[in-house]
């Protein structure tokens, strides 16, 4: 897998180019091979591409290019052609939030004339009003548990990282409040504060110690809503995890995968860097259907597939419809496992925190499939944990 010029360093990029390598390096190129991988539409058409006949000459193969290789199109690199609407769609959102950004703070805005001094005055009482008394009491906590074990220490991990962020945000809107109030000076840090709240953006300050996300600060605010309800609901009974944890809500979910292991590594004396997370979607979409705890590992919930969509009748990966850019997941068990998984009709789907990809990497889950696993490689399927609808 050596590459001319330099490797590639990120696992799945090395699949992913893997795989187109494995799917045009063979003899059947020189056969007008269709080049567009693993498309859905049969025969030939505007959504296809056959190699041209090698028996040609150059200018006739110029001409095949010329005549069938008309317009750009997501199919080419095996991508579904929903993935040309998110190509786009962010565009636009880049383009409005650059003309945004770029667009005077000082002036009266919308026919009420507010100015971004109102605006952020008014968002910064409603934020402070919704988390200024929200903090979790650690060492209450920590004492009503009677067996400490390995989820008990993710969510007090948790717990403390919220207090930090809470902590945070009340400090710097009530450092603005005072700003506004002519008792302390405007600073750099309270501009950037007053501006962000303006423009529905996470303020940096916040962001720095907060989860991941990509949203906006109306919806970032909503999501932080559901993740203090989720650890309030769990520090109701703290011997006890949730039946069903809502893994998008969690700062490391990581962290939660690990305890699954390490509770089966101590409950049957294996070595946690030999095991590996086993995924089983269930038929339950709606988590309150989950009446009992899982036998083996834990429920999750919260992932939405990107890329492609999830057949809950069959069980079984398969393409987007038209204009369907996400398809949420049902219900998931996560096991343990011993060793390696073996991949024969299963897709091992990486998952994100959030739509940036990349650094946001969690894990890789089972999905069934009857596709070939390399077709759902080039289409880029991802689970992704925080959807923005």
């Amino acid at each position: 897998e050596i590459m001319y010029g330099g490797h590639i360093v990120n696992d799945i990029d090395r699949l992913m180019c893997g795989t187109y390598l494995e799917y045009f390096m063979k003899d059947q190129l020189l056969d007008e091979m269709d080049l567009y991988p693993y498309a859905d539409t049969a025969g030939a058409g505007p959504d296809r591409f056959n190699a041209p006949q090698t028996s040609k000459s150059y200018e006739n193969v110029l001409d095949h290019i010329e005549q069938k290789l008309v317009g750009d199109s997501p199919l080419a690199f095996g991508l579904h052609p929903n993935a040309e609407i998110g190509f786009r769609t962010e565009q636009s959102e880049n383009l409005f939030k650059t003309i945004l950004d770029l667009s005077p703070q000082d002036v009266m805005t919308g026919e009420g004339g507010t100015s971004s001094q109102n605006a952020a005055e008014a968002a910064l009482q409603d934020i402070l009003e919704m988390f200024r008394d929200q903090k979790f009491d650690i060492e209450g906590i920590v004492s009503t548990i009677d067996d400490m074990g390995p989820y008990q220490n993710v969510f007090l991990q948790e717990c403390e990282r919220l207090n930090v962020l809470l902590d945070t945000m009340t400090r710097t809107l009530q450092e603005l409040d005072l700003g506004f109030r002519g008792e302390l000076t405007m600073s750099d840090s309270m501009e950037a504060v007053q501006s962000a709240l303006f423009l529905d953006q996470v303020p940096q300050a916040w962001f720095k110690v907060a989860f991941p996300s990509l949203r906006g600060l109306s919806l970032w605010l909503q999501s932080l809503s559901q993740r203090v309800a989720q650890l309030q609901e769990w520090t109701g009974a703290p011997s006890d995890i949730p039946l069903v944890t809502w893994i998008t809500g969690l700062f490391n979910p990581q962290s939660f995968l690990t305890a699954i292991m390490q509770v089966t590594a101590q409950a049957q004396a294996l070595e946690l860097d030999k095991l590996t997370i086993q995924t089983e979607v269930t038929k339950k979409l709606d988590p309150a259907d989950i009446s009992a705890p899982s036998r083996e590992g834990a429920y999750i919930h919260g992932l939405a597939l990107e890329g492609a969509r999830w057949n809950q009748g069959n069980s079984l990966l398969e393409s987007s419809l038209p204009r369907e850019m996400n398809s949420e997941m049902p219900v998931i068990n996560c096991r343990t496992a011993v060793g390696l998984r073996a991949d024969h009709g299963v897709y091992l789907c990486p998952c994100y925190m959030t739509q940036q990809r990349g650094p946001t990497y969690v894990f890789s889950a089972d999905l069934k499939t009857k596709a070939p696993p390399a077709k759902w490689v080039l289409a880029g399927v991802c689970l992704i944990m925080d959807i923005i609808q």
